[in-house]
């Protein structure tokens, strides 16, 4: 039995290490959406609230296809990113022009560290989304 639990918790810690350090990010990575962000005039918090795994998928449906006309306004395209894996990272915005009376995110989509693609949103049910482009006062 004691054979058993040893190398089960060594593995179970190298997960857990494994695990830690990649929900952390990789630092060069978030200084780059950080710079991405603020080449359209954001200002962010220092480490992104979240980092998540995304795929984009191969075909799009009609919830990525209207995503790809956010992007587009802001001069991205999602296109030749289909079928691959990447990460978003979601940022609290600290300059949005406008009081919303809840916090503000900047999703990036990276792919192999690169941003690709990108938001600005709140999270409540009559909440936003648009575009990377600053919005007019």
């Amino acid at each position: 039995m004691k054979k058993i639990v040893i190398p089960t918790i060594l593995l179970f810690a190298l997960l857990l290490i494994i695990l830690m350090l990649r929900a952390k990010g990789n630092d060069e990575t978030v200084f780059t959406c950080r710079d991405f962000l603020a080449s359209y005039g954001w200002q962010t918090e220092a480490e992104p609230e979240g980092i998540y795994e995304v795929y984009i998928p191969q075909e799009f449906d009609v919830i990525y296809s209207n995503y790809n006309v956010l992007q587009k306004e802001a001069g991205l395209d999602l296109l030749p990113y289909r079928g691959m894996r990447g990460a978003r990272y979601s940022f609290v915005i600290t300059n949005y022009p406008f009081e919303t009376g809840e916090p503000v995110y900047a999703d990036v989509l990276t792919v192999d560290g690169k941003p690709v693609a990108g938001d600005i949103m709140t999270v409540s049910i009559d909440g936003f989304m648009h575009s990377l482009m600053m919005p007019r006062l």
